[in-house]
C-alpha cells in the first residue's frame, strides 16, 4: 500500500516541475518558443507546454467539479477524457502565455491538493487506443497525477531536443525521468 501521504508528494512533484518549466522556458524568446522543429515538423516548445497543462487541466477540472469524493470503485470520480483537451492557443503563442498558464497551473495545483483526501479515490479514465477505440478504465487521482507528472519528463524531454535543435543547452534533469536521475546518483555514489 501507498504511503499516507502519497497525494501530497506527488503534488509537490508537480508543482516543482511546474516551477521548473517556467524557469526554463522563460528564457527563451518568443522566437524560439514557437519555431517549428524540423526533426519533429509542426511540433514547438509552445505546444508541448500547452499540451502537458491540458493533461492537468483535464484532471484537476473533474476534481474541482465533483464536491463528493469516493472511495467507492463502484461510484468513482469521472470521467476524465484525455482526448477531449482544450488547447489554449495563447499558451503556446508567447512565453508569457505560456508562463501565465503555468503559473495558473500551479495555483491550480494549490487548490486541488487540499481537496484531495489521503484515502485513494477513484475515478474513470476515457481515452483512445491504438486503432481509434474508445477505452474507459478505473484509476484513482493519485495514479492519474502520477501519470500527468511522468507525461510531463516524457515532452521535457520532447521540448530539450527542440532546444538542442535550436542550439540551446537545456538542463539535463529537465528531460530525464526522476528513476533515471535516482539512477546515475546511485551508480555516482
Amino acid at each position: 500500500m501507498a504511503n499516507s501521504n502519497t497525494s501530497d508528494h506527488l503534488f509537490s512533484h508537480a508543482i516543482d516541475y511546474m516551477h521548473h518549466l517556467d524557469g526554463i522556458i522563460g528564457k527563451l524568446t518568443d522566437e524560439q518558443y514557437t519555431h517549428e522543429s524540423q526533426a519533429l515538423p509542426g511540433s514547438t516548445i509552445g505546444k508541448h507546454v500547452r499540451h502537458v497543462l491540458d493533461h492537468f487541466s483535464l484532471l484537476y477540472a473533474n476534481i474541482a467539479r465533483t464536491t463528493a469524493k469516493s472511495s467507492d470503485p463502484q461510484h468513482p470520480l469521472g470521467p476524465v477524457d484525455y482526448s477531449h483537451r482544450e488547447r489554449n492557443p495563447a499558451t503556446e503563442s508567447t512565453v508569457l502565455g505560456g508562463q501565465s498558464s503555468i503559473k495558473q497551473m500551479i495555483s491550480t495545483s494549490k487548490k486541488i491538493r487540499k481537496q484531495v483526501s489521503e484515502t485513494p479515490t477513484f475515478i474513470t479514465v476515457v481515452d483512445i487506443m491504438p486503432g481509434g477505440a474508445q477505452a474507459s478504465f478505473l484509476s484513482t487521482v493519485d495514479r492519474e497525477l502520477w501519470f500527468c507528472i511522468h507525461h510531463m519528463v516524457h515532452h521535457n524531454a520532447i521540448m530539450a531536443s527542440l532546444m538542442f535543435e535550436l542550439g540551446l543547452d537545456p538542463p539535463t534533469e529537465f528531460a530525464y525521468a526522476p528513476s533515471t536521475i535516482k539512477l546515475a546518483h546511485d551508480h555516482d555514489e
